[in-house]
This record gives C-alpha cells, sequence and structure tokens, in this order.
C-alpha cells in the first residue's frame, strides 16, 4: 500500500457556497501534490492515518492510500 504525508492545511474559498473550506494537503509517495476536505477526513474516519483510495491510480479497481502524519 502507498502512503501520503500530510503536508499543511490551507483555506480556499467553496466556488458554490462561497465559503472558507479547509483542505488538507498530503505528498504523494509518487511525488504529487493532493488535497482533501479536511472536514470530510474528520467526519468520516474515526482512525489517525486513515486509508482513502489512490487519486493517482483507477479507483474502481481499488488501490488505496494510507495517509499518515
Amino acid at each position: 500500500m502507498t502512503t501520503a504525508k500530510f503536508v499543511t492545511e490551507v483555506i480556499v474559498t467553496d466556488p458554490d457556497s462561497k465559503l472558507p473550506v479547509e483542505v488538507s494537503i498530503y505528498k504523494h509517495q509518487n511525488g504529487g501534490l493532493f488535497g482533501l476536505d479536511s472536514s470530510f477526513i474528520d467526519q468520516t474516519f474515526e482512525e489517525d492515518e486513515p486509508i482513502v483510495y489512490d487519486i493517482f491510480e483507477d479507483h474502481t479497481t481499488g488501490p488505496k492510500v494510507k495517509l499518515i502524519s
């Protein structure tokens, strides 16, 4: 299983609601960066290192990435 290490959290404006949204930025072990809505992570996962579908792979086949701090 691949990993993605937490880099920082940024605030962006949601283009629909115009409200601020906290986005957690992760660095994938392949070198790419990606972000996930921080509240989604908090509300969906109880574990400290959640496992999500790997956005750099074909997610329909199930590759996953562990988010680590």
